[in-house]
This record gives C-alpha cells, structure tokens and sequence, in this order.
C-alpha cells in the first residue's frame, strides 16, 4: 500500500548531471497532472510501477518505452521529450556504463584523516579564541539530518580563512573527511566535488566528466556522516545551495565576504570582527620582532584599523627588510599605498594582495551598480566612521541610494546601520590610491557643502547635532586636499571647500574646540588664497575666521593684528559699510578693548553700530551684537550706569528678536549681571547669573565655555558675596571642564586654577550652602 504522501524522493542536482536534469523535467511534469500515484500511473499504462518511478529517480536513464507511457498518462506528447532523452542517452553512451562506476552508498568509509586543507595554519593567531569557541557551539547545535553550520562573513582581509583552517586543524581527529572546496563559482565547486571522489575512490573511471565525477561525491556525502566541508570564498549562495539542502548529517563552515540572507540556507551567519588595537599590536610585534618600536607599532595598529591581512603583509615587509623602520615604513605607506600594499612577500610570493583583495569586490560591485562605486569612491575621502547614509541623496533617488549601500555592505565593503555607513580605513587608502583624478573628492565636498546647516554654526544650538556628524568627515576632507593629482580640483571647488573648512571651524570655536578650530581656519585661508589671492573677499572670510580662532586661544596680539589687516583690506575691497566689514570692526573693536585701548575701542563699535543699525536694521543679530559691545566698552571706562541701561536694552531686543533661550540672549542677561557686580549689587547679580548658569546648563551643557564663564564669573561674586564654599565649589568644576575642554596651558584655565588656590585660602564653613 502506497503512503497518502509517498516515499521521499532522492535529491536531484540537476545543474551537475544531465540524468538528474531529465528525472526533474519528469517530476515536473508529474506535479502539473496533479502528483498522481505512480500505482494509478501502472494501472493506466500497463508498465510498473518501480519502473515508472525509477525514470524520475536519476539514478538511470528508462527506456524510451517507459518514458512514452510515463509521458501519456500525464497528458503530454512525448515526442516533446525524445530529443533530451537522446542527448542523455548520447552522454551516458560516451562514456563508461554506469555499472562501471562505483556504488557511493555502498562504500563505508573514507581513508583516515582526509583532508586537503590549502596550507598549514598560521604559527601567530591571536585575538580569535572566541570565535573559535562560536564556530565550535555553531556546529554543535546543528540539526539533524541536514547540513548546517556557520558562515564567517566580513571584510576580505579580515581573516575568516584563517579561522576556517584553524578550526579545522585543531579539530582533524573529530571529523573524516575535512575537505576544503574553493566555493566562488560553480566550476571550482565541481572541481573540489570531483577531486573529493578520486580521493574516496581510486576505481572512478578517469574518462567520468566533472560533472559525473561532482555527482558521486554529492551522493557519497549524502550517505555519510561525521565529514566537515569548508566552503571558502562564496559569492552566490545559489553555487552551493544544492549542497546545503542534501539530507545528511555532515557539516559545513562557509566563508564569504557577503552579507546575504544565508538562515534561509541553513547557515547561522558570524560575523568576522576587527582585531583590538592591543592584539593587532602584539601580532606585528611577534611576526616582525620589532618590539621596541612600541610607539610606531601602536600608530601602524591604528591606521590598520584590526585587519590581520594587513597586519601580516606588513610584519612580513619587515621581517624581509630589517634595515626599514617602522617609521619608514609608515611614511612610504603614506606617500606609496599601492606600492607598498602591493608588494609581494619574497617568502610567500603566492599569498593574498592587501589592494587586490578588495579591487576584487569592487569589480563585482561596479558590474551590478555603478552608483554604489561612486558612493564607495566618495566616501573614500570621508572619515571612516558614521557617514550619514543621507550625505548621498543628491546622487540619486532614496531608494537608489538604499540599494546601492545594500549592495556594498553585502560585500563588506562598508558597514550600514540605520542612518550611518562606515568603512576601512586601509580601505579607503586603497580606493584613493587607485584614483587618477580628483572627481570622487570634488563630489564629496559638494555634498558636504549641500548638507552643512546654513544657520549661525557658533549659536544655531538646534543645528549642533548635524554639525557634529558632519566635523569629522570635513576634518577627512581637510586632510585630503593636498593629494598631487594629474587632474586637481578646480578653482571654484576649492572654493566650495574653504568654506566648507571654514564653517566648520566657527561650529568648532563655538564649542570650545579652538584648536580643532585654528587648523580649519588655517587651512581654509590657505588653499583659498593659493586659488583666489590673498585680497579676494572669500580668502579675506576665512583671515577674519582665522583671527578670531588666535583669540580664543590666548594669542590676543596676534590675533588683533590680523584682525586689523583683514578690516582694512575689507574696507578697501567691500566698502566701510558692508556688512562683513562692519562684522569684522565690530570684533576688533573688543580687541582693542581688551588692551586696554577704551577710547579707540568705543569711537569704532559706536560707527560700527550707527553703520550696522542703518545697514541691517535695529534688531539684526549683527546690529545687537555691536550694541552689546558697546554697553562692554561703557563697563571697562566705569560708566557702570550707562552700560547696565544698554545692556537691559539689547536684552530686550534680543529677547525680541531671537528668542528666551538664544545664546546671544544668554550672553545679554550673563553681562546685565556682571554690570550689577560692578555696581556692588550682589543679590542681583548672584541672582542673574544663577538664573543664565542653569539657562547654560540646559542648553549648552556643563562644559561649553559660556557656561564655564558664567560658573566662573558666579563663583567670584559668591566669594565677594562670604559665599565661600559655594565658590570654591564652582571654580573646581570651572577647573575640571576647562582642564577637560581647553587644556591646562589655556588662559581661561590658568585664570581658574589661580583663583580656586586663592579661594581655597579664604573659603570658611558656610551654613547656606
């Protein structure tokens, strides 16, 4: 009696073998007459039932009267079916009887200890014990009856073969045959099939085809257990899928740079990672013996970023030039990456290229999407880590944009999560190295151009977030735009840069960053005035920038001279009453203030504010800012009176104008205070700047320098007020952020550390506090 869902039918590979394509096209055709039962089918065609089920069963060809009745019953002309009958038939025929090849279910066992692994395992092999300890709990968990097991993925490089062969040769007792299979196209899996059957049966015919050869092998591994195949290098799943759905008990370890959906293959995806910066050090120091070269070994560590392929060219490099520093070497990996990446180990002339090992991918790549190259070659110039995936959506519709970052990450080239993809640092000097012109860095700096916030970067706090993504892909940027080119960037895209640099550098400043800030000032200024000229209007932009990041990091002499050159020759080229003039007499007017110059510095914010109220208008942030400036000017000549007044009105204005919580506002009520402090109205003033610190505080947090001034300023007006511990208090967090923030050498921390020391002296136990 025939089972309600008959008996499992025998695996077909019909990719393999041309019989198992013919008993497919069978079966398929039995499926579309409704699966009838091969007894019914006997009944109606008068031939039996074995032979009618055995001519889909692939394991030999039926005759042509079997395949005419198997055909009728089922409703189709079989005369659709002789001419691949006869193809199989002229196969079979060219080549030994198949009772002449040997049974794969009936051989019990394969010789001891097979294995063919491609080489011997790497004598230094660290920072992997984990995932060693994975794969082992992978295999383990297995399920019955069907191959499984896990597939290391990640970055060509990253050492997922190692792994394999490591795994493999510390386990070569526990499984029989360990067999090794190069898996990126179906030829070399046929190919490491086939050499697997010779291996298990010295009596294969020689004449067998590949494909006949592959077959038995798959046949053999179906009927045994307790082997372990390695599936090295897999691009498309579909190459080993008829491996992976054999029901047997063997299992597998797959390799693959791609990231893909592979639980629908039975493979538990594992995910390869870098190598810390500690154990990547100590792998460059056991493979070169360049121990006492710490500091070169760390900074090498760093720029290799974990990546044991890398990390081994170059302990070989090395190790076969002991007369190179490892300073040498970083300097030549600087100026020559494709030189020295592509340097072949004299001792191992065979192994894996750094360079072409990537370019391999990025082939693949570029064949299926040219816009996920473009990406690739974009963020080339970028910082390495958490570039908004939306940066790119001026290249090409959402969606595009999705797919092609897809497809990257599949390859593992980059890394994607939600909003931000991140990619190799040795990756990204591959790809530059590679580039002849300057195409791929112009786009990049376009595109951070069009994303940078247009609002005021030292006081758009909403904007703060944005900026902050974007800094270290302008600091990349920054650096890579002294790369000799045969084709250099244009004029106007050096431009676009400089301000781009230069925007950067305010947000910088802003926060407190100063030196960060001089270095984008600095640049800025000199690739524009490289393009432009040292008078042009934008070049003069980024002088001013300049002169402003000199002040804030105490070099006030240098900074009010340049400061003072740039508003003359912005006089001279844009006019007395432009407003990037006036901005710029308005901040050397408090230069001048600051020395000490009170009269020159009050006549010139006075014109500067008639000019900016007439040019602007009363309530521009420009015209409130000289106003300020003003009341200041009034406070250092000791019209006290007069500047609380012009304080108490700009804050109004600003009030007005720009919000409660503006930080120009905030800057209004912290100075209104100090005007009290002046005047000795200390509950006023303890009372405003208690009132703009906590303001400071939500907004712009604990370090930001306007709220470590105003901490600053409030715990001098505590002490004056006997509120002694409370001041002692305040000055060691004003202590702490700016020694955190600014450096000890900075002024304003200098300034802070002195005036705890003399609190500390004074401070008494205070009972309000």
């Amino acid at each position: 009696m025939e089972l309600p869902m008959g008996r499992p039918e025998r695996l077909l590979f019909p990719e393999l073998n041309p019989l198992h394509a013919f008993a497919l096209s069978l079966r398929e055709l039995r499926k579309r007459a409704g699966n009838p039962k091969y007894s019914a089918m006997a009944r109606g065609t008068g031939r039996s039932s074995t032979a009618l089920s055995e001519a889909a069963g692939g394991d030999k060809l039926p005759t042509w009267d079997t395949v005419i009745a198997y055909v009728s019953f089922c409703n189709e002309d079989p005369d659709s079916y002789l001419m691949a009958w006869e193809r199989v038939r002229d196969h079979r025929r060219s080549r030994q009887d198949d009772t002449s090849q040997p049974d794969p279910v009936s051989k019990p066992e394969a010789p001891p200890m097979l294995s063919n692994l491609p080489r011997h395992p790497a004598r230094v092999f660290l920072g992997r014990d984990d995932a060693l300890v994975r794969v082992d709990e992978l295999l383990g968990s297995a399920g019955h009856g069907i191959v499984i097991g896990p597939v290391l993925h990640g970055l060509g490089g990253i050492g997922k073969t190692e792994l394999a062969i490591q795994y493999a040769h510390r386990h070569r007792r526990r499984f029989n045959p360990i067999w090794w299979i190069s898996a990126d196209t179906q030829e070399n899996v046929s190919a490491g099939l086939a050499a697997l059957t010779r291996n298990i049966e010295p009596r294969w015919p020689v004449s067998a085809s590949v494909v006949d050869t592959a077959a038995w092998a798959q046949r053999w591994l179906a009927a045994h257990t307790g082997w372990l195949l390695i599936l090295d290098n897999v691009v498309d799943p579909k190459v080993i899928e008829p491996i992976l759905a054999m029901p047997a008990s063997g299992l597998v370890i797959a390799t693959s740079r791609r990231y893909l959906d592979w639980q629908a293959l039975g493979l538990a995806p594992m995910l390869i990672p870098q190598l810390s910066v500690d154990t990547s050090v100590d792998l460059l120091a056991r493979r070169s013996g360049r121990h006492e070269e710490s500091t070169e070994l760390h900074a090498l560590a760093e720029e290799f970023s974990g990546l044991p392929l890398a990390l081994n060219h170059a302990a070989a490099y090395l190790v076969e030039r002991p007369y190179v520093s490892l300073a040498q070497y970083r300097a030549w990996l600087s100026e020559q990456p494709s030189h020295v990446l592509g340097t072949r180990a004299l001792a191992h002339p065979s192994d894996a290229l750094v360079a072409r090992t990537w370019q391999v991918s990025v082939d693949a790549v570029d064949a299926v999407d040219p816009l996920a190259t473009k990406i690739l070659n974009v963020m080339a110039y970028l910082g390495p880590d958490r570039i908004p995936v939306g940066l790119f959506s001026p290249l090409a519709r959402p969606l595009a944009v999705e797919d092609a970052t897809a497809l990257l990450t599949s390859y593992s080239l980059v890394s994607r999560s939600e909003r931000h993809t991140s990619v190799h640092r040795l990756v990204q000097t591959v790809i530059r190295s590679a580039h002849a012109d300057a195409s791929a860095l112009a786009t990049a700096i376009d595109l951070l151009y069009h994303a940078l916030p247009v609002d005021d970067p030292e006081t758009a706090v909403a904007d703060w977030p944005r900026w902050a993504e974007l800094a270290p892909h302008v600091a990349a940027i920054a650096e890579r735009l002294g790369d000799e080119r045969p084709s250099p960037l244009t004029v106007e895209c050096i431009n676009t840069a400089g301000e781009v640099l230069l925007r950067t550098a305010f947000y910088h400043r802003g926060q407190g960053r100063y030196a960060a800030s001089v270095a984008l000032y600095e640049r800025s200024m000199h690739v524009r005035g490289e393009a432009l000229g040292a008078d042009h209007a934008d070049t003069l932009a980024s002088r001013y920038g300049l002169a402003g990041g000199y002040w804030s990091t105490g070099r006030f002499e240098q900074a009010l001279e340049l400061a003072t050159a740039t508003l003359a020759a912005r006089r001279a080229t844009l006019g007395d009453d432009h407003p990037d003039t006036l901005q710029n007499a308005s901040n050397v007017a408090v230069g001048l203030r600051e020395i000490g110059l009170l009269y020159e510095a009050t006549e010139l914010t006075r014109s500067t504010l008639a000019a900016s109220e007439k040019v602007l208008g009363p309530d521009h942030p420009d015209t409130l800012r000289a106003r300020n400036n003003l009341a200041g000017c009034y406070r250092a000549a000791g019209r006290h009176e007069e500047s609380i007044a012009l304080h108490a009105e700009t804050l109004l204005a600003r009030r007005r104008a720009l919000g409660e919580m503006h930080p120009d506002t905030l800057q209004s009520r912290h100075n209104l205070a100090g005007g009290h402090e002046a005047l000795g109205r200390l509950d006023e003033a303890v009372a405003g700047l208690e009132y703009t610190l906590a303001s400071r505080l939500q907004l712009l947090g604990s370090t930001h320098p306007d709220t470590c001034h105003t901490r600053f300023i409030l715990a001098r007006v505590c002490q004056a007020a006997g509120r002694h511990a409370q001041a002692v208090m305040l000055l060691e967090e004003t202590v702490a952020a700016r020694r955190w923030l600014l450096g000890p050498d900075h002024p304003d921390t200098r300034a802070a550390e002195v005036s705890l020391a003399e609190t500390r002296l004074t401070a008494q136990p205070d009972a309000r506090i």
